[in-house]
């Protein structure tokens, strides 16, 4: 009996030690998969950018290129100091005059900007975890891959595609930054009492706060969280005195000759409405999971999770994780959620469901990275042997695959947005100026007119490129023609388009190139052998027609613009395809002619 107790004992311990080996090499494995996850969608939202891209402005991104046709020095202080809706923009201003200035206001700057600060903010935020947190192996892979999938996400695609958005970016990089370099300067107080830490640290963490606050109206928000930060962590006193006042200087001249835009809620308003303050503040949130739409119950029932958790978090033991990194997280969670509700406060009259627009998604998903990371670091440290962790990654691999299966709502939003963008350009370029298609990229018709011709005497934007030179010149001289059938399409109808007394046509119609199975790059349409017109193609309502099996894309349809064409007139379209170099396939044509001279649309 006594001899048999310790044979018991030794297997019941070698099946534990088995265990726990298998569930800790299960969790590496996961861990691997989770930064494999992050770093696809990395490369997925790359794609995204590249076959989405145009060099036209939308929307806010006209002030870019209004300030110079204005005469304006866009690096004058008064101009980067005036204020844009609720928001100062100093520092996107300057992107802006970056881009204008030095590569033609196409773009290609400013996008690839906001990819870089979304690198920077994720390789800064992986730096901390090692630093502040002490990850190391399996969390900090798995900690890594969150990070990259949440910073990443098409459903964010408006961000990543629109130049302007390089101001909606730049706030949650500085933010982080100014927490960590506070953090770091606490850390170093920690580690030798007896020296006196780098004050130096505070001055970054000064300069990055005053970034986020001249980046868009929300890095204000920093000020009261770094006060507290440095009240709570006992910091000097000269430290937590730098944060107050420069916090109270900064707002004090933010606030000067500062105008409330007129189509956002006043204050005294929006505290009179709390039940839809709170509906909006859920979905900021709420629809970083779902598409569909939701019940008031729902959305408020999220808010209320939501705001527990902000309640909670704080309470969060912090010998669990290392203490610096949890406070890092949390300032973060306070000021993505400071910034839903400023948000909320003077968005909620132009509609509760404004709160779904996929630039609040940079956001929200931040938000959502750091909860869960906080949660990865505390199931790591108490969870023996792991099964809690490694649980919590398979449920990350969940939401990846999730992710993956739905990624094609954000993928056809943008590429809908991207063919609007170009049939404009077309309009812009053709000359061809309908008043419905220009509104797609902005509502001021006037300001657009008015632009243009000094986007076209300085080669800016759409008149830097290709397609503005290829006007009037012969096809033939342009591009080679591609054998027949290599592409087939139809030309279903045009109908009259541009201001009255400009005659003018707008051509619909469907293209597919089919030996390399994919939509064509663009339309051109030649009026008796000249390039005369253009067109942009990627229209998702278009049905793929019955009799051609082998069309499998719904993005085939395209718009054309083209001057009104004279009587007598041979006008032909044909599809770009995206050979090397890229050819011209002829799709259809027709004869004007006195009797007939518009094509009816259908």
């Amino acid at each position: 009996m006594n001899q048999a107790h310790p044979t018991a004992v030794s297997v019941s311990s070698e099946a534990v030690k088995d265990s726990f080996w298998a569930i800790s090499r299960a969790a590496s494995v996961y861990s691997y998969l989770i930064l494999l996850g992050g770093l696809l969608t990395l490369a997925v939202t790359v794609y995204l950018v590249a076959i989405n891209y145009s060099s036209l402005p939308f929307l806010d991104g006209w002030a870019q290129i209004q300030v110079g046709a204005q005469g304006a020095d866009p690096l004058a202080p008064s101009w980067l100091w005036y204020q844009h809706n609720e928001h100062r923009l100093i520092l996107p201003k300057l992107f802006l005059a970056a881009d204008l200035e030095w590569y033609q206001a196409r773009q290609t700057f400013l996008l690839a900007s906001i990819l870089v600060i979304q690198v920077l903010h994720w390789v800064l935020l992986s730096w901390s975890m090692w630093v502040l947190g002490g990850w190391r192996g399996t969390l900090w892979r798995t900690g890594c891959g969150l990070a990259a999938f949440c910073f990443f996400c098409p459903s964010q695609w408006q961000n990543f595609t629109w130049g302007f958005q390089v101001c909606f970016v730049l706030p949650q990089l500085l933010a982080t930054a100014s927490f960590v370099t506070l953090l770091l300067y606490w850390k170093a107080l920690q580690e030798e009492p007896d020296k006196q830490a780098s004050f130096r640290l505070i001055i970054v963490s000064l300069l990055a706060a005053l970034g986020a606050t001249y980046s868009l109206a929300s890095g204000s928000l920093l000020w009261p969280l770094l006060v507290a930060a440095a009240l709570y962590l006992r910091l000097p006193l000269r430290a937590i005195l730098s944060y107050a006042i420069t916090g109270l200087i900064s707002t004090a001249l933010y606030l000067h000759h500062y105008v409330r835009p007129p189509h956002h809620a006043n204050l005294t308003a929006s505290l009179a409405v709390p039940v839809v303050l709170l509906k909006y503040f859920a979905l900021y949130f709420y629809s970083s999971w779902f598409h569909r739409g939701t019940a008031t119950w729902e959305v408020v029932l999220v808010a209320c999770f939501g705001l527990i958790i902000i309640l909670l978090t704080p309470a969060l033991r912090f010998d669990i994780i290392a203490r610096a990194f949890s406070v890092q997280m949390i300032l973060v969670l306070l000021f993505c959620a400071g910034t839903a509700l400023i948000t909320a406060a003077g968005r909620w009259n132009l509609g509760v469901e404004q709160a779904r627009a996929s630039r609040y998604q940079t956001v929200a998903l931040l938000f959502w990275c750091c909860l869960g990371l906080l949660w990865l670091g505390a199931a790591f440290a108490t969870s023996r042997p792991r099964y809690v962790f490694a649980l919590g990654q398979l449920s990350l691999l969940v939401i990846f695959v999730r992710g993956a299966a739905y990624v094609s709502y954000p993928m056809k939003e943008a590429s809908e947005r991207s063919s609007a963008q170009r049939l404009v350009a077309a309009s812009l370029i053709t000359g061809v100026y309908d008043p419905d298609i220009l509104s797609k990229s902005y509502p001021d018709l006037h300001l657009v007119a008015t632009t243009v011709p000094y986007m076209k005497a300085n080669h800016l934007s759409i008149f830097s490129t290709r397609l503005s030179s290829e006007l009037g010149q012969p096809l033939s001289s342009v591009f080679p023609l591609a054998a027949t059938g290599e592409c087939v399409g139809h030309l279903k109808g045009g109908m009259p388009a541009g201001p009255p007394g400009v005659p003018g046509l707008v051509l619909a119609g469907w293209a597919w190139d089919v030996k390399r199975r994919e939509a064509p790059s663009s339309i051109l349409v030649t009026t008796d052998g000249v390039i005369s017109g253009l067109g942009a193609i990627g229209d998702w309502q278009a049905e793929p027609p019955a009799a051609y099996s082998k069309v499998w894309s719904e993005s085939i349809g395209f718009f054309a613009l083209v001057p009104g064409p004279k009587p007598g007139a041979v006008v032909n379209l044909y599809a770009i395809l995206r050979s090397n170099p890229p050819s011209a396939c002829y799709l259809d044509g027709w004869r004007q002619s006195d009797s007939a001279p518009r094509p009816s649309l259908w």
